[in-house]
C-alpha cells in the first residue's frame, strides 16, 4: 500500500520546470463554491460565522446571501498553484491576499495566478494573484512558491 493519498478523480496535474516559466505567464482554475462545499468546510474549520452558513442572516446584514469563506478562495489557490502553476513539483513559501468583495455560493469564479518573478538561483516564483467573479475583481494576492527537485 503507498502512503500517497489516492485521489479518484482530478485534473490532470501540470509538471512545469523553472525553464517553462517567465514572468507573464498564467493559468487560470474556474470554480464555484457549492453549498456542500460551505458545510464541509465549517464542519472542518469549526468556524459556523452566521455570514457564512445562514442565507438569510447574511442578507439581513446587506449581503446578498451567504458569503464565501476566504479561506476557501485560497484553497482554491492552492488548487492552482498544486495542480496548474508550476504545479506538481512546488510548494508554497508564503501568501498574501487583499478580500476586497465577497463572493457568494454558488456564484462561478475563477482565479488567476501570473508569474511576475523567477529565480533561478532559488527556484523561487513569484505570482501575482486575482479572484474574479462577474468580471469584478473579488481579492488579489502574491504568492511565493518553490520549485523543488
Amino acid at each position: 500500500m503507498s502512503d500517497a493519498m489516492t485521489v479518484l478523480e482530478h485534473e490532470p496535474v501540470e509538471v512545469l520546470a523553472l525553464a517553462d516559466l517567465r514572468e507573464g505567464v498564467s493559468a487560470t482554475v474556474d470554480f464555484t463554491v457549492t453549498p456542500e462545499q460551505m458545510r464541509a468546510f465549517a464542519e472542518l474549520s469549526g468556524d459556523f460565522n452566521p455570514l457564512h452558513v445562514d442565507d438569510t442572516f447574511a442578507r439581513g446584514k446587506k449581503f446578498d446571501g451567504a458569503v464565501v469563506y476566504g479561506a476557501l478562495l485560497v484553497a482554491k489557490v492552492s488548487r492552482l498553484i498544486g495542480m496548474r502553476l508550476p504545479g506538481r513539483d512546488s510548494v508554497w513559501a508564503s501568501i498574501a491576499m487583499d478580500f476586497k468583495k465577497p463572493l457568494y455560493v454558488n456564484q462561478p469564479a475563477e482565479v488567476e495566478g501570473t508569474v511576475a518573478e523567477v529565480s533561478e538561483s532559488t527556484g523561487l516564483v513569484v505570482l501575482r494573484l486575482a479572484v474574479r467573479a462577474g468580471g469584478k475583481v473579488l481579492a488579489k494576492g502574491r504568492a511565493e512558491v518553490l520549485l523543488v527537485g
